[in-house]
């Protein structure tokens, strides 16, 4: 795990974004990731790769209970019955980082900054280090990377 903090609002967004590319490119195995901003007001926003909302929920709940409902016969009531079960599932179910350990990180950031918070592991650490390079600026506050990984993100992100 890494959290990295930049002194600009957006900064964690594009890193974000170049983790997801190199997870595709198999460089990093991304497990889950959350963007944590503070902006020029204060307010905290979070956005999570791996969890999922009430909306998210209610589809999926109606996906899977109009194919039950099919089988019983009754698609539109399974479907129903799935996405109101889907709703209160995904309000319910963090499958994402503790949202507690974000809203922290959230509010010790200073106004109209961000963090990356990141559960990944470097497959490729030389080609990852030379992608995130550009991302100079960023300061690690947390992280369980072996030190030679420490090392080289720092020199990457830190300069």
């Amino acid at each position: 795990m890494m959290v990295v903090a930049f002194e600009d609002e957006y900064k964690a967004d594009e890193v974000l974004s170049t983790l997801k590319q190199l997870d595709v490119e198999a460089i990093v195995d991304l497990k889950s990731a959350a963007v944590v901003a503070r902006d020029a007001t204060g307010k905290v926003r979070i956005k999570e790769t791996r969890d999922f909302d009430a909306k998210q929920g209610a589809i999926g709940g109606a996906l899977a209970g109009g194919a039950l409902g099919l089988l019983r016969g009754n698609l539109l009531a399974g479907a129903i019955l799935g996405a109101a079960g889907g709703a209160v599932a995904g309000k319910g179910i963090d499958l994402g980082l503790n949202d507690e350990y974000l809203n922290g990180i959230g509010e010790s950031l200073g106004f109209g900054t961000s963090a990356i918070v990141a559960l990944v592991a470097f497959e490729r650490v030389d080609a990852a280090v030379e992608e995130l390079d550009k991302f100079e600026g960023g300061r690690i506050l947390r992280h369980t990377l072996s030190p030679e990984v420490y090392r080289q993100l720092s020199d990457a992100v830190e300069d």
